[in-house]
């Protein structure tokens, strides 16, 4: 579906909105490995989440530090899978939405791996029209740089742009932005807010 025929966007956040992990896998890592994971984090994982490097390029330092003992495939698969927990609910929502004419995107922070993870394991693609991950963008959010690129590529107004995160400040920089941008809370709230959206739009 195209943006500029339809004449506004969804964008939404994925962890924390579309897919609802009981603990994020990096921060269970860190739990047993505090301050190797904090660097990698801080530090190569960033490259990869900006599409500047690959993570497969940049794990085994890490594996070889904690001590992993099976594969880089082992390790990634217990990563992707540990965070498989659609939000269904939402997920349902979105039919919805897409049925009535909205055009809807992933606005997200990902390297290439767990993106192709969520989009082809986890169906995302097929329930989209597409992604703004910050590996495809280079940049993450809440950088204005992300915002500013993303809506030059959706070629409409920034207002008709409906944003949703569970990050404060990705929200707050959205809005800077001048999108139409919600803090996640509950599946009853989006439906409520995008009902309202909704019926503004049209």
């Amino acid at each position: 579906m195209n943006p500029a025929e339809a004449g506004r966007a969804l964008l939404l956040d994925v962890d924390g909105v579309l897919v609802l992990p009981p603990q994020m896998f990096g921060s269970a890592l860190m739990t047993r490995h505090p301050e190797t994971v904090r660097a990698f984090f801080a530090g190569p994982f960033l490259e990869a989440s900006t599409g500047r490097a690959d993570l497969r390029d940049l794990l085994p330092p890490l594996l070889q530090q904690i001590g992993y003992a099976g594969t880089l495939d082992d390790f990634l698969n217990e990563w992707f899978g540990s965070e498989n927990h659609p939000n269904t609910p939402l997920l349902e929502a979105l039919k919805d939405l897409r049925r009535a004419g909205w055009p809807i995107f992933l606005a997200t922070n990902q390297e290439r791996h767990r993106l192709k993870y969520l989009l082809d394991d986890m169906k995302l693609g097929q329930m989209t029209d597409g992604e703004f991950s910050s590996a495809s963008v280079g940049q993450r959010k809440p950088h204005p740089a992300y915002f500013a690129q993303v809506a030059a590529a959706l070629g409409i107004p920034a207002a008709r742009i409906v944003f949703w995160d569970d990050v404060a400040e990705n929200v707050e920089a959205a809005r800077t932005a001048g999108w139409t941008a919600h803090l996640y809370e509950s599946v009853a709230q989006f439906q409520q807010v995008m009902e309202a959206t909704s019926v503004q739009s049209r």
